[in-house]
């Protein structure tokens, strides 16, 4: 836990350092490197806990954690620059639906932690964060490239010159999240593939 806080803590400094001195280049490669940093680490622990015969539904809350976690550095990043570096009209707004995915995220992840403590789990829970997963892998794409575009052509959506470090936040969110949900979505298939049939474990 100590090791989670202090390296939390250096990465929002880090960021913070960037947009001190203005360099936008700077901040987005700290951003991208933050996330996937979380993104190589929820992998890791995923397999580990994969390998050590964790449940599907472990598996699935800890993904939905590593979400949350995403989620959550960005917003208290874009808290900490727009509260005390910079001005933006619209990040309050910005930090909120940042806030809301990260409780999302953390929700499910809660459930899912029941479901796997429960002595007859709901299998129709695991498929439904399935096809959340499969959503949120398609929406974030959609995401990932209207935001490119944006910070590509600075004239286009909400005005103001500070934006683009909400901008470079959200999309390096976005990447970690289509990384993370396109390792489970490719992960789940070859598992589903050599999952035994029922009939095969009956007899």
């Amino acid at each position: 836990m100590i090791i989670w806080v202090v390296a939390l803590a250096g990465s929002i400094a880090s960021v913070c350092y960037a947009v001190a001195i203005e360099a936008q280049s700077l901040h987005l490669g700290a951003t991208a490197l933050v996330t996937l940093g979380l993104v190589a680490a929820a992998v890791n622990e995923h397999r580990s806990a994969e390998l050590a015969g964790a449940s599907p539904y472990a598996l699935a809350a800890l993904a939905a954690r590593y979400m949350g976690l995403l989620w959550g550095w960005s917003a208290v990043s874009t808290y900490v620059v727009y509260a005390f570096l910079l001005d933006w009209p619209y990040w309050m707004a910005t930090v909120v639906a940042m806030i809301v995915g990260c409780c999302l995220c953390l929700f499910v992840g809660s459930v899912l932690d029941r479901e796997d403590r429960a002595e007859a789990p709901d299998r129709r829970v695991i498929a439904i964060v399935a096809m959340m997963a499969k959503s949120q892998f398609a929406l974030g794409a959609v995401l990932f490239g209207v935001l490119l575009a944006l910070r590509q052509h600075s004239e286009m959506g909400i005005g103001g010159q500070h934006k683009w470090v909400a901008l470079n936040l959200v999309i390096g969110t976005a990447a970690g999240l289509l990384t993370l949900t396109g390792y489970l979505i490719m992960h789940e298939r070859p598992t589903r593939m050599s999952a035994p049939v029922d009939g095969a474990e009956a007899a």
